[in-house]
């Protein structure tokens, strides 16, 4: 069931069009995408989470997938503007260089789709030079949890909900 499962998902992705050089990477697929709102390419994981019991939802994948790619540009703004605010709150005065804009300073860099969540991966090449954030988004686009994962150091978490 495993190959035919990531075979149906990348013809899907193929067929659409919604990723470059798209290819089955040991239990998913993966390629490159382009986020339309934020200008970039972005390395994209699709993960039809095959350990789980029954059937995965390759539909939802495929939708989740489109979506994110073609969020508009005011969803993804306020999408930036959430994950920054909570960052900002969320740690020290020390532990964030004042001179900082997380705005700008953030930059998608990937993306992870599940059936049930999207995995936006950021890179803050000033403010996080060693760490990555990753941001879980609903289906419908709304942050669900941010995590802050360094290089060195045990992982820093802010739970939102």
């Amino acid at each position: 069931m495993t190959e035919s499962v990531l075979n149906d998902l990348l013809r899907r992705v193929s067929e659409n069009g919604l990723l470059d050089d798209a290819q089955i990477d040991e239990d998913s697929v993966i390629g490159a995408g382009h986020l339309d709102a934020a200008g970039v390419e972005v390395e994209v994981d699709l993960d039809p989470e095959l350990d789980d019991e029954g059937e995965p939802d390759l539909d939802a994948i495929v939708g989740n997938l489109r979506d994110i790619l073609a969020v508009s540009e005011e969803r993804w703004r306020a999408i930036i503007e959430e994950v920054a605010s909570d960052i900002e709150d969320a740690l020290e005065d020390d532990e964030l260089d004042a001179d900082v804009d997380l705005r700008t300073d953030l930059e998608a860099i990937g993306v992870g789709v599940f059936a049930d969540a999207i995995i936006v991966v950021f890179a803050g090449e000033t403010s996080f030079p060693d760490a990555l954030v990753h941001v879980q988004l609903t289906p419908e686009l709304e942050v669900e949890d941010i995590e802050i994962i360094g290089d060195d150091e045990d992982d820093e978490d802010d739970d939102e909900d």
